[in-house]
């Protein structure tokens, strides 16, 4: 199982609200977190905690993302496993857009602003923190990684948090042999 993400409710909101804005093309931008461990508490009112899709892993789906309609419904999410992987969780407390490099006629591709990417690397390294992932939209899809996003992964440390369509979140470690997901849990 890959490593998991801790997202705070607010980089939660800022990132949905940037996909929301740059509709129909691709939102794209870095998470950023605390250099060391760093713990928060889980959102009471609002989230449904330690839910998942059956068979689609262990994304956290929540009712400012509702299901689909013909998911067959959540189902419990308790084993051991999943809570020892939230005690080794990384934390993204910030998120902060980059413009979307890609061609304006590409609604399906993103392209970070990579002199952004390495002053906000340097600007977290100084305040004692550190970019810890990276995030994107899919305006008309699942936010399952797509060929192209698979051809892109070039820093495997860097957790990649997909908005799908309908506003849900998932997050994915790459790895050289493709993307593991990660449980996501939202907190304040």
């Amino acid at each position: 199982m890959a490593p998991a993400l801790r997202l705070t409710a607010a980089a939660l909101a800022a990132l949905r609200a940037h996909a929301a804005a740059a509709h129909p093309r691709e939102a794209c931008g870095f998470l950023i977190g605390p250099a060391g461990d760093s713990a928060t508490e889980p959102v009471s009112e609002g989230f449904n905690h330690g839910t998942r899709r059956p068979g689609e892993g262990r994304g956290l789906w929540t009712r400012a993302a509702p299901l689909p309609a013909q998911d067959p419904g959540l189902r419990r999410d308790d084993d051991k496993e999943s809570a020892s992987v939230l005690r080794t969780a990384t934390l993204a407390d910030e998120s902060r857009p980059s413009p979307n490099l890609a061609p304006p006629g590409a609604l399906d591709a993103f392209e970070l602003d990579a002199a952004l990417h390495l002053r906000l690397q340097r600007e977290a390294r100084a305040a004692g923190r550190r970019l810890v992932g990276l995030y994107h939209s899919h305006p008309a899809s699942a936010p399952i990684p797509s060929p192209r996003d698979r051809e892109g992964a070039y820093d495997h440390a860097l957790v990649w948090l997909i908005i799908g369509a309908d506003g849900t979140c998932r997050a994915w470690w790459p790895g050289p042999d493709g993307f593991g997901e990660a449980y996501l849990e939202v907190c304040s």
